[in-house]
C-alpha cells in the first residue's frame, strides 16, 4: 500500500471505519441486553471488539493513504445506505426489547451485508493496493456469521 488515494477514495475509507463503528454500537448494545448470559454477553463482546479493530484499520490505512490532492467528490450510494441501515437497526435495537433470536438474526444481516460490501470494495481497491484490507475484513465477517450460526444452533 504504497500509492497515495485521492480524496474521493480516503472518504470511502472513512465511510467504511464509520459502519464499522456502527456495527460495533449496536453489538455492545446486544452484549449489555444479554448481560445475564456470560457465553452470551462474551460473544457479543468479541464481535464487538473486532468491529472497533476493523474500524481502526481503515483509520489507519485512510491516514497512511491519504493525500492533499482535491478531486471531485463522489459518493458511494451502496456505502451511504449501509450507514442509513445501520442507523436505522441502531435505533431499532435501542427502543425495543428483543429476543436473543431477534438480536442473531439482526446481527446475521449485518454481516451478510458487511461481507458483501467487502466482497465488492477487493476489486474496486485493487489498484490501490487495498484489495489484502478489504479480503481480511471478509474473512472476518465469515468468521462472525460462523460464530453466530454456531450460537444459533445451539440455542434450538
Amino acid at each position: 500500500m504504497t500509492d497515495k488515494l485521492p480524496l474521493n477514495k480516503i472518504h470511502v475509507l472513512d465511510k467504511c471505519s464509520l459502519i464499522e463503528e456502527k456495527c460495533a454500537h449496536i453489538y455492545r448494545h446486544f452484549e449489555r441486553m444479554f448481560s445475564d448470559d456470560p457465553d452470551i454477553e462474551a460473544l457479543w463482546r468479541k464481535i464487538a471488539n473486532d468491529e472497533d479493530n476493523h474500524s481502526a484499520q481503515f483509520k489507519l490505512a485512510s491516514l497512511h493513504l491519504g493525500n492533499n490532492k482535491k478531486d471531485i467528490g463522489s459518493k458511494d450510494k451502496k456505502l451511504d445506505a449501509v450507514l442509513d441501515k445501520l442507523d436505522s437497526i441502531h435505533r431499532t435495537v435501542e427502543t425495543k426489547s428483543l429476543s436473543l433470536s431477534e438480536a442473531f438474526e439482526i446481527a446475521l444481516v449485518i454481516e451478510i451485508e458487511l461481507a458483501e460490501r467487502h466482497i465488492e470494495s477487493i476489486l474496486t481497491y485493487k489498484s490501490c493496493g487495498l484489495s489484502d484490507l478489504f479480503v481480511k475484513m471478509e474473512r472476518y465477517d465469515q468468521g462472525h456469521l460462523e460464530l453466530l450460526q454456531d450460537a444459533i444452533d445451539s440455542l434450538g
